[in-house]
């Protein structure tokens, strides 16, 4: 199964600009439940203005949400119980626990995969993801290198280096990756996340760079 990549930067975990890019195909799902206004950004015409005046009651509660997660990594564990050695169904339920801030356990189940092959870059920028967001840069430093070793131009693994060394406090050398990304690759989303990390560092004070 060809996984569809979908790039979302960390706002949950760390300042937006310092986050590494997620690679995986359950986060469209996730992220649709993490929305603060689902409405935000609806067009202004008479099909979505009835939708707008709905009470906040026809939407998913947190506990809700909450439940359908649990159901869903019960489901994905049950699942990995009967086919251990399925590495899709242990890629989804790895992402889902990543998703569900489990990361001591999505680390458990990323690695096997890793075990059985060194060179899936997926499962590489999964490792760089978790270990970014618990904070062990050392680590997210390590696995996103691996990428790189083995694909040097890979965009995923280049941006996140950049935000690697961004979040050590090595503005410069996250500025010069990100500006080479966006000149490189403008009409890629990779490219496009680059531009908007490096407005964003410019446009702020100097004292804090």
């Amino acid at each position: 199964m060809k996984v569809k990549p979908i790039f979302i930067y960390l706002g949950v975990f760390l300042v937006f600009i310092a986050a590494v890019i997620f690679f995986s195909n359950t986060v469209k799902e996730s992220d649709n439940t993490k929305r603060v206004d689902p409405h935000a950004q609806m067009p202004e015409d008479d099909i979505h203005s009835g939708m707008k005046s709905q009470s906040d009651s026809d939407l998913p509660s947190k506990s809700n949400v909450m439940d359908e997660v649990a159901l869903r990594l019960k489901e994905l564990r049950a699942a990995v119980d009967k086919s251990p050695k399925d590495t899709l169904k242990i890629r989804e339920y790895a992402d889902m626990l990543t998703m569900a801030h489990k990361l001591d356990e999505a680390l458990e189940y990323y690695n096997k995969i890793l075990s059985a092959d060194p060179k899936r870059i997926d499962i590489l920028l999964q490792l760089t993801f978790v270990h970014f967001n618990k904070g062990d840069l050392d680590k997210a430093m390590k696995y996103n290198n691996n990428v790189l070793g083995i694909d040097k131009n890979n965009l995923i693994g280049n941006y996140n280096l950049g935000a690697i060394y961004f979040a050590k406090g090595e503005t410069k050398k996250a500025l010069s990756i990100w500006k080479e990304l966006s000149e490189k690759y403008p009409k890629t989303e990779v490219g496009h996340i680059a531009q908007q990390a490096v407005k964003h560092i410019e446009q702020m004070p100097q004292q804090t760079k």
